[in-house]
């Protein structure tokens, strides 16, 4: 595992203690995603300017007029993160994550744990970075008992660690219109989660559906990366951000039925059967280990800290499929 050590140019620092003005120069990893895409719209309607990276160039729907993009950055690959990419940027927000593995380059480790040293190294580098924000995930520990969240916890490390002004935000599950939770949802309410759309009679739930989630909107999420620059008091914390509600996960199912207008029985499956099953279903093992734990948070800080009061989930239900 790699740890941040000394390395070519240092960190900026913002002395006065005040916040980002208007048309900061902000790099946002992972802009083509889902949380990415958001981020860099909020960032550009805050009034900066922003500089996207991603692997593939965004799509028409997630792509910002306002915002300068480059394509073919891979966060494994030092060498993609090149010096014209952070040339007098002030401020990095680093959103890139996965949450499942697919082939061997595509692992935890290799995008959370060495993707991260890579984009603390380049901003390092560039002599003007003087403020990191890390998005990474409730429930992020060493002795987690899923892969996410042990490589998730290590980022954190080598951010702390790397003599960076940082802010860690650690959301619960995400929800927006085009967000891909909200999309497993609705497979699993309409077709079971069956990697074929075809109608089922029940909807199957891992475990008893008694575990808790603290779903946060993506636009709460935003206004806490652009408040995170805004407010001082952010710098070096660690805030674990949310909805205003916990829900179990039997709730959560029961709120996506209403919006999609269905009404199905729920098949709860034993864990240990569901484990067995994972290779069948789109779902994987290190996600069901997740699924064991409660993923909530208290948003006391959220609202102190970065002065966002987040939506219930019935509030942020009433935003998507509209």
């Amino acid at each position: 595992m790699n740890v941040v050590g000394p390395g070519a140019g240092s960190f900026a620092y913002n002395e006065s203690n005040e916040e980002f003005p208007p048309q900061t120069k902000v790099v946002v990893t992972g802009a083509s995603g889902f949380v990415g895409s958001h981020i860099v719209d909020a960032l550009t309607q805050a009034g900066h300017f922003v500089v996207g990276l991603s692997r593939n160039k965004p799509s028409a729907e997630r792509k910002n007029r306002q915002a300068v993009y480059f394509d073919k950055v891979d966060v494994t690959s030092r060498a993609s993160l090149t010096k014209e990419v952070f040339e007098n940027a002030e401020v990095v927000v680093h959103c890139v994550g996965i949450i499942k593995e697919t082939g061997k380059n595509q692992t935890f480790t290799r995008i959370h744990v060495d993707g991260t040293y890579n984009v603390i190294d380049a901003a390092r580098a560039s002599n003007t970075v003087r403020h990191v924000i890390y998005v990474s995930a409730i429930g992020s520990t060493h002795d987690a008992p899923s892969a996410y969240s042990r490589t998730k916890s290590a980022a954190e490390d080598i951010i702390r660690n790397s003599g960076a002004p940082y802010t860690i935000l650690r959301p619960s599950i995400i929800l927006g219109p085009d967000g891909e939770f909200v999309k497993q949802m609705a497979d699993l309410v309409l077709h079971g989660g069956l990697p074929i759309p075809i109608p089922f009679p029940v909807i199957p739930v891992p475990g008893k559906g008694t575990n808790k989630f603290q779903p946060i909107y993506i636009v709460n999420l935003t206004q806490c990366v652009v408040n995170a620059m805004k407010y001082p008091e952010a710098i070096n914390q660690m805030v674990e951000v949310g909805g205003a509600t916990e829900v179990t996960f039997d709730r959560l199912i029961e709120g996506f039925e209403g919006k999609l207008k269905v009404k199905k029985p729920l098949m709860h499956i034993p864990m240990g059967m569901m484990m067995s099953m994972a290779g069948l279903l789109p779902v994987t093992k290190d996600q069901l280990l997740n699924m064991r734990r409660d993923n909530t948070c208290d948003v006391t800080r959220m609202r102190e800290i970065l002065k966002v009061s987040p939506l219930t989930f019935d509030q942020a239900l009433s935003y998507l499929f509209v």
